[in-house]
């Protein structure tokens, strides 16, 4: 049997204390030692799990940014192509209005594009009447 240690100590002129070794004091520190490292460990891969979220939501931003960016560019091409097709057909239409101003001839109107160019013709004439009765 392995001796024992014992300590005697005086608290108190009257008390006595005797501390005598126990095998199992040193078992609360390691599991207390082992608890901490547990708690750090835990930690440690929140810290990570945290990192990883992080990374992925900024690689989920920039991925949405480049997506948001492509449909720009494809928008942007697509203004320009109706642009330009608008633009042709306009040009178009005003070569082929002055062809006929310089023949002399007009092409026939509508029914429709008559009350359109009336209309037209209409509010000109009251915005531009109603601006004059403004300024003076």
């Amino acid at each position: 049997m392995a001796a024992r240690r014992c300590a005697t100590y005086r608290i108190h002129p009257t008390a006595v204390i005797n501390l005598q070794w126990n095998p199992y004091m040193a078992q609360p520190q390691n599991s207390v030692e082992e608890a901490m490292n547990r708690v750090l460990e835990t930690e440690r891969a929140a810290h990570d799990a945290v990192a990883e979220c992080e990374r992925q939501a900024a690689d989920l931003l920039d991925a949405a940014q480049r997506q948001a960016h492509r449909v720009h560019t494809r928008t942007d091409a697509r203004i320009s192509q109706v642009h330009a097709r608008c633009s042709l057909a306009l040009g178009r239409q005003v070569d082929a209005l002055l062809a006929q101003e310089a023949t002399g001839e007009e092409g026939p109107l509508s029914d429709e594009m008559r009350e359109i160019l009336a209309a037209a013709v209409a509010r000109l004439a009251e915005s531009l009447t109603d601006a004059a009765d403004t300024d003076d």
